[in-house]
């Protein structure tokens, strides 16, 4: 008899197991969860294949599933004197969640766009990019087109600025706005969406199309939810009304280290800094920051750093 029980308690605990391997997916995405789901479904969107939930929903219930992150806001150029304190400060960011990174400088002049050297065929490490530009420093930049996943970093898309000129995007009509990140001859960085007459208007020397803006005016974008993009490893570009530009970075996809982070805890952490503007940039596997010859943080990426076509770079 007691054989019999034990028997009966071992097969009602593996189906049990098996029936909630089978159902589980199911209740996270069609389940009563928004939070979970939203995460999830973030997460799959933004990762290499998209393709693994776009079948299951329509876009429309997409955008209501992740919501949009909007900005009400244009943003108002500020004034400062920019410092020559060539000093740059690194900051290690810990939570119980995720682990990252945060550099800041103080000269946002020293601030600049750098690419791969064929970003049409292939694009390279973060830390080549900087080293073959011999920047101290650089961070991630903008998003790619990466057909079947193959992650070889190549066919970037929108705007690419470098010296006030246009090296990506140059064809696209005067009248349409993209996304954009970048800088300004003055040093301010902008973020948001600019045709180039605006760009032109605004002076801006440096830039490449990510988004969406975190902090405009002084103001957090994002009022409720977490973003909409799930979680995952992040990067983001800031600046303080003093001129200090900031490059952070969130590890992710890593349990028992770095699991990631949602737009909105980027955004606070951007905020509680001190930033005036921030943007987010390309994140996932792409996310690395690179400083004094080392990479600081830990790409998710099983290879090392992903192959990317842009960076932000300091020179």
């Amino acid at each position: 008899m007691k054989k019999i029980f034990h028997s009966f308690i071992f097969k009602f605990l593996v189906m049990t197991f098996i029936f909630f391997i089978i159902t589980s997916p199911i209740i996270v995405l069609f389940g009563p969860f928004g939070n979970l789901k939203r995460a999830v479904v973030g997460a799959i969107m933004r990762s290499r294949h998209p393709q693994y939930i776009t079948w299951l929903y329509t876009p429309e219930e997409l955008n209501d599933i992740l919501g949009v992150v909007k900005t009400t806001e244009e943003m108002r150029m500020f004034s400062f004197k920019p410092r020559t304190d060539s000093t740059l400060t690194l900051q290690k960011i810990e939570t119980t969640r995720f682990v990252g990174y945060l550099l800041e400088i103080p000269d946002p002049r020293r601030v600049e766009v750098a690419t791969a050297e064929d970003i049409k065929e292939k694009g390279d490490t973060t830390s080549h990019i900087a080293k073959i530009n011999q920047a101290v420093a650089a961070i991630n930049g903008g998003g790619f087109y990466d057909p079947n996943g193959t992650g070889t970093g190549r066919l970037p898309y929108g705007f690419i600025i470098h010296k006030g000129k246009y090296l990506l995007g140059d064809q696209v009509d005067d009248r349409e706005r993209v996304e954009f990140v970048g800088m300004t001859k003055s040093g301010n960085l902008i973020a948001g969406k600019y045709n180039k007459k605006e760009l032109k208007d605004l002076g801006a020397v440096e830039g490449l199309t990510f988004g969406p803006p975190l902090i405009m005016n002084g103001k957090k974008v994002i009022k409720s939810g977490d973003g909409g993009w799930g979680i995952s490893p992040r990067s983001c570009i800031g600046q303080k009304k003093d001129g200090t530009m900031m490059f952070l970075v969130i590890d992710g996809r890593q349990p028992g280290y770095s699991i990631g982070a949602t737009l909105v805890d980027v955004q606070n952490i951007m905020y509680e800094k001190g930033a005036y503007i921030a943007a987010n940039l390309d994140g996932g596997s792409s996310t690395t920051l690179y400083y004094n010859g080392n990479v600081v943080n830990k790409p998710a990426d099983l290879l090392g750093e992903r192959m990317i076509p842009t960076a932000f770079i300091v020179k």
